[in-house]
């Protein structure tokens, strides 16, 4: 009976391995992921997701990737909108991408840079999930500093 008994937890086990080894789409963990540099200055976000929505106005579909980082004051938002449908390749501002950046959300003082160059790259996406990279150069008022070494893995959601 004890033989049985092995035979048979050994045998659920490889079955259980067998099912969640099976994949049907990528999936990130779900808080997801996302790391640069600004300013010299590594960021990892603690949570990172993306949003998908259509536009009204124009018809289109518009991913933005959302960052909070450290103490969650400061918030990172990488936005695409895509031509026609969810695709891989690279977006810039001259086909409506943009990035949003603040260091500290809580602070009275303006601390949001918007940028003024701006490269995504989207290396893989479909209706759930997203990966990519990005880089430019973000501005407050005058002042321009380089955002590098972008990177994100994120799980798409519909509902904000």
């Amino acid at each position: 009976m004890k033989l049985k008994s092995i035979v048979g937890l050994f045998c659920l086990f490889v079955a259980a391995i067998t099912v969640t080894s099976c994949e049907k789409d990528k999936a990130v963990l779900a808080s997801g992921s996302c790391t640069f540099t600004f300013d010299g200055t590594a960021y990892s976000a603690n949570t990172a997701s993306g949003y998908l929505e259509d536009t009204v106005g124009i018809g289109k579909k518009a991913l933005t990737v959302q960052a909070m980082v450290g103490n969650l004051k400061t918030f990172l938002a990488a936005t695409i909108i895509f031509p026609d449908t969810l695709v891989t390749g690279e977006f810039t501002e001259a086909n409506n991408a943009f990035i949003m950046f603040s260091q500290d959300v809580s602070n009275s003082n303006d601390t949001s840079w918007t940028s003024t160059t701006t490269t995504i790259k989207i290396t893989s996406i479909n209706s759930k999930y997203a990966e990519g990279t990005f880089f430019g150069n973000l501005k407050r008022g005058e002042t321009v500093k380089p955002i590098t070494d972008g990177k994100f893995k994120v799980n798409i959601s519909t509902e904000n």
